[in-house]
């Protein structure tokens, strides 16, 4: 495992995916509403991962455990970085209150290795209910 995919809160008003990139020691986050919060802020909100991250990590042996040759992030007492995907690589958030779902979906197509993002927000109204309905569905009684 080089990559894990983790929703993010920010400011408890703001949902986004953080993809962690396990092998360089970064933290991309996948904004669907970018004007909401700036970058500084953003920033702020993820210390807890940029430090979990490489304690874990130290912790677990992954640092012992990749094949030779391969690139890691063995700075065992530095945090991760973080930086904010462009605009243009992700699909736009324009009314507030859809940010769980499309964060959820930006999930689901980075998980699938799809490289066209194929909703807008037109779509999340039907996403949201498709997502509910898969909840619901999967409940044991």
């Amino acid at each position: 495992m080089t990559k894990v995919l983790i929703p993010c809160n920010i400011s408890h008003q703001h949902w986004l995916p953080a993809s962690v990139d396990l092998t360089v020691g970064m933290i991309h986050l996948l904004d669907p509403f970018r004007q909401q919060d700036p970058l500084h802020i953003k920033k702020q909100q993820v210390p807890p991962l940029k430090w979990f991250f490489p304690s874990m990590m130290h912790q677990v042996g992954f640092h012992n455990a990749r094949p030779r040759g391969q690139p890691k992030y063995d700075k065992r007492n530095r945090p991760f970085g973080v930086t904010v995907v462009s605009t243009s690589h992700v699909p736009q958030q324009t009314r507030g209150g859809n940010c769980d779902a499309h964060t959820l979906r930006l999930i689901e197509y980075v998980l699938a290795n799809l490289k066209t993002f194929n909703w807008s927000e037109d779509d999340m109204s039907t996403i949201q209910e498709k997502m509910a309905l898969e909840v619901f569905c999967n409940i044991d009684a």
